[in-house]
């Protein structure tokens, strides 16, 4: 097999995981956002910080590296990158979320009952007073027990109907088949007017019971207090405060893991700036210019691959909690679901060290065989016979700017990279936050959105740039031919996109915000204002009518019970709720017809996108002199990170940010994620501004068409000058060693 094979093979390996990582990071940024209290504006800037890295180096990479040995240029930054993705894994070790030591004496001291309340005489009202009853009777019955007159004959010892629940299914609450039991000897009384004795005897045995089971119930209210979601009970309620308090005195903000991963973007970005720069020309050096566009096609196709890959194992990790012991009442169906995002980066990081390091280590072959690789520059070298090598550094950097003036002078060049510019200021944000829009606007659960996108969004964009390799060699275009193809595929794409603004739907996320404009979004009401749900975080639970609530506590559900291994908890007693009864199962999904239609626009609006890839790249590579072609490179990379990706996440997560109708509040009191967007506004917002800035990279197509009717990207340069550059490759290889 020849040498420069093997090297397209490794060349193209890296690529495809620079690819998983990119994307592998696009199908972790929810989960962070969560798992650290971020809003989309903070993970927006977070995600922006590897162009930090990028734009600043990525010039002189391009421009210094060509001179030198450029695979093992590339070899050192995809090893960078590989450790900067093991870099991006460390937050969830270094600031876990785990266990708190609490001070639970509050608590304690409540679960103590008072000398009059073990008394053999204690009336309804001292009974009642209880806290634990006190939480598990509804305001109604409450209210109307307190009016009756106290009876103070003798407490009798309580013979129970029913028997404590099995192991296979669990109460939340203590002893709740008892308390069940009183409540309905309380119906009893305030509807038929019977004796108080059967009532306040079960409301008596089962205080008696706390006497010597208070650690024991200590411990069952902190798995409650600390399960997913929120019920009505003060109790509960207060030691959940006191473990939000305990987590905050131990992390006061996400400061810290978000300088962990901004520092883990930056060098990200540095990392990255070698393999288009200097990898594309060598490929150029060592290809038929008549074969390219198939090697260009099958690279781009290959590095499409990666994105596949990236959200698939993104679907994979997204199946597993992050701490990876999921709380019960919590699957990857629900919006609240973490997923284990850190285990995709230390997958991608461990393997992606492997080809690197034997691309940066890659022999040149044999000086002078046909076989050999061109690993420097033939164009740099040729010229550098016609200068003095021993120049200082000043009349380098003279030269390095001559150079930058002649490629920046060149009309089809800057109108090339402004569109590519463009391209990357709509996409990149957009493909940043989609995961986050089709979880909330269509109730798709995370794992399926990153399933869904590798095989609509990113197969479609894969088929596309092959076949856009396939046809550009196929019908010979070239010049304005090349240039058209390319403008007519950023019509097409922008009339898709517009078509999505009118695609929407309301998930259950949604439809909470919606039922609750009238109030600002409050969802206090009379019926759960005695549950203390100022700390509740966002479980949606329906009631059998399919209304939705934010939580069960809102719904004012005093008791949850699990049956066996179901995750679908049933939560009871909720005074708020038709039925009295509210749970997951009674939440229908009725977004199904307009996801379909979503996707059915996604494949050909990706395979569109591609389409143009290939012809785009060469316009670019071929708009300027052969030896100008890394840094054309270098200052396009540059370009599209500076205007393009860097600031492309930040603007899409302030668009995003203003839609958002509900937060989640950090420990300071300030925004943390957000909980529930407004639908139109998102889908609306999201596209448009899509379909605006792509608009704009449109007229930038036609300005190019307008100016390459002599641009040649298809033929190979004359046989003499062919010769030239190959006997001053070979005598330059004779005499230079590798650096």
């Amino acid at each position: 097999m020849e040498r420069i094979y093997i090297f397209l093979g490794l060349f193209s390996f890296v690529f495809f995981l620079e690819a998983i990582g990119g994307s592998y990071i696009n199908s972790a940024v929810q989960n962070i956002e969560r798992q650290f209290q971020m809003s989309s504006k903070t993970s927006g800037f977070m995600i922006s910080a590897s162009d930090f890295g990028y734009i600043p180096c990525v010039v002189f990479i391009a421009h210094f590296g060509s001179k030198g040995n450029r695979a093992r240029w590339i070899g050192a930054g995809a090893i960078l990158v590989s450790i900067t993705y093991l870099m991006l894994a460390t937050p969830n070790f270094l600031f876990p979320q785990g266990h708190h030591d609490i001070n639970t004496t509050a608590v304690a001291a409540q679960l103590k009952p008072t000398t009059a309340q073990l008394a053999s005489n204690s009336t309804l009202r001292e009974l009642l007073s209880y806290q634990l009853i006190r939480d598990r009777m509804s305001q109604d019955t409450y209210m109307s027990l307190m009016k009756l007159d106290d009876e103070t004959t003798p407490i009798e010892d309580y013979h129970p109907i029913g028997k404590p629940p099995s192991s296979n299914n669990t109460s939340y609450t203590i002893d709740g088949w008892l308390i069940d039991e009183a409540i309905i000897e309380a119906d009893k009384v305030i509807n038929n007017g019977t004796s108080q004795n059967n009532l306040r005897n079960s409301l008596a045995m089962f205080i008696r019971r706390r006497v010597n089971s208070s650690e024991k119930d200590i411990k069952k209210i902190r798995i409650s207090a600390a399960a997913p979601f929120t019920f009505c009970g003060t109790l509960t309620n207060s030691l959940r405060s006191i473990i939000k308090d305990s987590k905050c005195e131990e992390q006061s903000s996400n400061n810290y893991p978000f300088m962990v991963f901004f520092f883990s973007l930056f060098f990200l970005g540095i990392g990255r700036t070698v393999p288009w720069s200097l990898g594309v020309p060598l490929l150029d050096d060592n290809i038929k210019k008549k074969s390219l566009p198939a090697y260009f096609g099958a690279i781009s196709s290959i590095r499409v691959l990666g994105p596949i890959c990236g959200y698939m194992i993104g679907s994979f990790c997204n199946k597993f909690y992050y701490t990876l012991n999921p709380p019960n009442g919590l699957t990857p169906a629900d919006p609240t679901w973490i997923g284990a995002w850190w285990i995709g980066f230390l997958f991608i990081g461990t393997i992606a060290l492997f080809p690197s390091t034997l691309l940066f280590f890659f022999p040149q072959g044999k000086q002078g065989s046909s076989s050999a690789v061109q690993l420097h520059d033939v164009h740099k070298e040729k010229l550098k016979k016609t200068v003095d090598e021993d120049r200082t550094i000043k009349m380098k950097l003279k030269d390095f700017g001559k150079s930058v003036k002649s490629v920046l002078s060149t009309k089809i060049y800057i109108g090339s990279v402004l569109g590519r510019v463009c391209d990357i200021l709509a996409f990149k944000g957009y493909i940043v936050f989609l995961p986050k829009y089709l979880e909330n606007h269509f109730g798709i659960p995370q794992y399926l959105v990153h399933r869904y996108m590798a095989m609509f969004g990113v197969f479609g964009f894969g088929l596309g740039a092959a076949t856009g390799g396939w046809v550009t060699k196929k019908l010979k275009l070239n010049g304005r031919r090349a240039a058209m193809f390319v403008m007519l595929m950023s019509t097409v794409n922008v009339c898709l996109y517009s078509a999505k603004m009118f695609i929407g739907c309301d998930s259950i996320v949604n439809s909470i915000g919606l039922n609750n404009r009238e109030t600002n979004y409050n969802f206090t009401r009379v019926c759960n204002s005695e549950c203390a749900c100022e700390n509740a975080r966002l479980y949606p639970v329906c009631d059998p009518t399919g209304y939705a609530y934010f939580s069960p506590c809102h719904a004012g559900c005093r008791e949850a019970k699990q049956y066996g291994s179901n995750p679908l908890l049933d939560f009871t007693s909720c005074e708020c709720a038709a039925g009295g009864v509210v749970s997951k199962k009674y939440c229908e999904n009725t977004c199904k017809t307009s996801t379909v239609v979503f996707f059915l626009t996604v494949l050909p609006g990706s395979f569109v996108a591609g389409l143009g890839v290939v012809p785009a790249m060469l316009i670019l590579l071929r708009s300027v002199p052969p030896e100008s072609r890394s840094l054309s490179l270098g200052l396009q990379g540059m370009a599209v990170s500076l205007f393009g990706t860097l600031p492309s996440p930040i603007i899409w997560g302030l668009v995003i940010d203003a839609a958002c109708l509900v937060w989640d509040k950090t420990c300071n009191g300030a925004r943390g994620a957000c909980a529930i967007y407004h639908p139109d506004r998102l889908r609306v917002w999201m596209h448009l501004l899509y379909v605006v800035i792509r608009t704009i990279a449109l007229f930038t197509d036609i300005y190019v068409w307008k100016h390459a009717k002599h641009l040649n990207i298809m033929d190979e340069p004359v046989s003499e000058e062919k010769d030239n550059i190959r006997r001053n490759s070979i005598k330059m290889q004779a005499v230079q060693p590798d650096q």
